[in-house]
């Protein structure tokens, strides 16, 4: 029986509203497990059912036998991830396991862009009166997802519609970006690694050949005891707390401060610590901020390092040149150093 345009139309507006539903549910449980997906949908037309219903008449005899009238594609970074993406889908919706297909097990050096895992679901039972509709989540990485944008917009899908020649360059294609998603895993593992190392050398104190990067400063800057033992003294001017912050932008600083290695930085730690200490009290004390990032300790320690360091007026100008590019700002800076290097230590201006 051939349904009619009303009845497909009443059908699509069913699943408008378990649009809506799933794409919520799907947001919030991939932000709950920190995920880095991208999700998007989409609901076929009439002419679009119609035509699904005309060209497989032996496999569709109505349509409440298309399961995939609504799509959402999940869209992940890395390989690894389409599996746990896979199993927080598994725990929060029904999954038609005998529908369902796990096309990453096609063998075709063509088939890159098609190896996704397609999930038949529905609402759990009794949830909502729309657990009766079935649709479709592909999971795939964000290079699956490339490649069968490309094929689709070139117009090609079955292989008699390609010269043999055109088709061995599609395999070549396929190729290339199924080694670069294999690369971006390891690359990632090898990160994963790293930072595991970085941390690990930190608390054991293995300073002297341990080199400034976004890892090492990010590990440094979390783990070592004399700069959060700083760190945790200037929070308590103001009782404030500690959120972490992103120390990268710390690197310039650090590069021209000419500190070089980790030991140095704790070096820096231990000679400016009092005068640190002295800057964030006097800044501080008479304020009501309530939260401090966890890079503040850098703000007190290299301000210090400028005062009682030999810098002449034109190298902290440039110091400061590295933080905004405000020339008003700039100088306001460059002219409190001057002053408390006098304040403070009694020590000239500089003209080295």
């Amino acid at each position: 029986m051939k349904e009619t345009d009303i009845e497909i139309q009443a059908l699509i507006e069913r699943y408008k509203h378990l649009e809506k539903f799933v794409s919520e549910r799907l947001h919030n449980i991939f932000a709950d497990s920190g995920f880095m997906i991208h999700v998007t949908h989409r609901i076929k037309t009439i002419d679009s059912i119609k035509g699904k219903l005309e060209r497989k008449p032996n496999e569709y005899s109505s349509i409440y036998e298309i399961y995939d009238i609504l799509g959402f594609r999940v869209i992940c970074y890395m390989s690894p991830d389409v599996d746990l993406a896979a199993k927080l889908i598994a725990d929060n919706f029904r999954v038609d396991w005998n529908r369902s297909k796990d096309k990453r097990k096609i063998i075709d050096a063509r088939s890159f862009g098609y190896l996704a895992l397609h999930y038949v679901c529905a609402l759990p039972e009794n949830e909502s009166e729309l657990s009766d509709l079935w649709f479709e989540i592909q999971i795939k990485t964000i290079l699956q997802h490339c490649w069968a944008e490309i094929e689709h917009d070139l117009g090609y899908k079955l292989e008699f519609e390609v010269p043999r020649d055109i088709r061995r360059s599609f395999s070549k294609a396929a190729s290339l970006l199924e080694t670069a998603d294999d690369i971006f895993v390891y690359i990632r593992k090898s990160l994963n690694e790293y930072r595991i190392k970085i941390k690990q050398d930190i608390e054991n104190d293995k300073l002297d050949e341990l080199f400034f990067d976004k890892i090492t400063l990010a590990e440094f800057t979390s783990h070592n005891i004399a700069y959060r033992n700083l760190l945790n003294e200037i929070a308590a001017v103001t009782n404030a707390r500690i959120l972490e912050g992103n120390s990268e932008s710390q690197l310039p600083l650090i590069n021209f401060l000419e500190i070089r290695s980790f030991r140095d930085m704790v070096n820096l730690i231990n000679e400016e610590h009092d005068l640190a200490l002295k800057l964030a009290q006097e800044l501080l004390q008479d304020s009501e901020i309530d939260e401090l990032a966890s890079t503040a300790a850098y703000h007190f320690l290299f301000r210090a390092r400028l005062i009682s360091g030999s810098y002449s007026r034109e190298k902290i100008r440039e110091f400061f040149m590295l933080t905004t590019k405000d020339e008003k700002l700039i100088e306001n800076n460059t002219k409190k150093i001057i002053d408390m290097r006098k304040e403070l230590l009694g020590l000239p201006e500089s003209n080295s």
